[in-house]
């Protein structure tokens, strides 16, 4: 499954046109590793430095800050948490709750990887992704219980796609690959049916890699540029 968006990019010194695309497949630990390692310098997130328990929004990674969508949960997701779980935030879980489990432990080959990002029976999650500074091109991730998972949203600058109707096997390997580099992006994931989002379902997030690409050699021409002026003010 392959979706295509055609959207004005941005970039340091210009903005070119650029595409970005969505591709969703089955998960396996091969095709994953196959999809990563064509990345090259790839920064990684896979929640196993995280204790299990509810995260306030804009909780901080190494590939950006996530929130929840809104909404509370008040499913056997949130009822049955061995932790104090009021459903109105997203959550770090390890096991199997529901049919969400990490997909860590089947790349690494421990059975102790076992964190991953839960959307606790809200109404999905809202993931600003950044390296802080750095441009990326490529981002790939794995959700679990995946067939309630029904809405994939990519913003970039006034530009977005949207792919939904996920179905099929529990976990999935997402890739978005823009043909220009950016240093922002917004993605959206949610439960929808045609009365809206809905809560009390639920999904998960798990093995984040966000290919990391250097500054363009005429934007390091720039920056250098723009500290000697910098520096030739000051004197004068």
């Amino acid at each position: 499954m392959k979706t295509t968006l055609m959207a004005a990019g941005f970039a340091l010194l210009s903005a070119p046109a650029f595409a970005a695309s969505i591709t969703v497949s089955d998960f396996n630990a091969g095709a994953y590793d196959a999809i990563v390692s064509g990345y090259g310098n790839t920064v990684t997130e896979d929640f196993e430095g995280f204790l299990e328990g509810n995260v306030a929004n804009g909780f901080a990674t190494s590939v950006g800050t996530f929130s929840t969508l809104g909404g509370t949960g008040t499913g056997g997701t949130v009822t049955g948490a061995d932790f104090d779980n009021n459903g109105s935030l997203l959550a770090v879980r390890d096991g199997n709750v529901y049919g969400r489990r990490s997909t860590t432990s089947a790349l690494s080959g421990d059975k102790s990887d076992n964190m991953f990002l839960d959307s606790n029976d809200t109404y999905g999650i809202s993931w600003m992704v950044s390296l802080g500074g750095s441009m990326f091109d490529s981002i790939a991730l794995t959700i679990s219980d995946a067939a309630e998972f029904s809405m994939l949203q990519v913003v970039v600058g006034e530009e977005s796609i949207t792919l939904s109707n996920f179905g099929g096997s529990s976990q999935k390997i997402v890739e978005i690959n823009f043909d220009s580099a950016v240093s922002v992006a917004s993605v959206f994931f949610g439960h929808s049916n045609s009365n809206g989002l809905r809560t009390n379902d639920g999904f998960s997030l798990d093995d984040i890699a966000v290919s990391e690409v250097p500054l363009p050699a005429s934007a390091l021409l720039l920056l250098g540029g723009l500290a000697g002026l910098s520096r030739f003010r000051k004197k004068g």
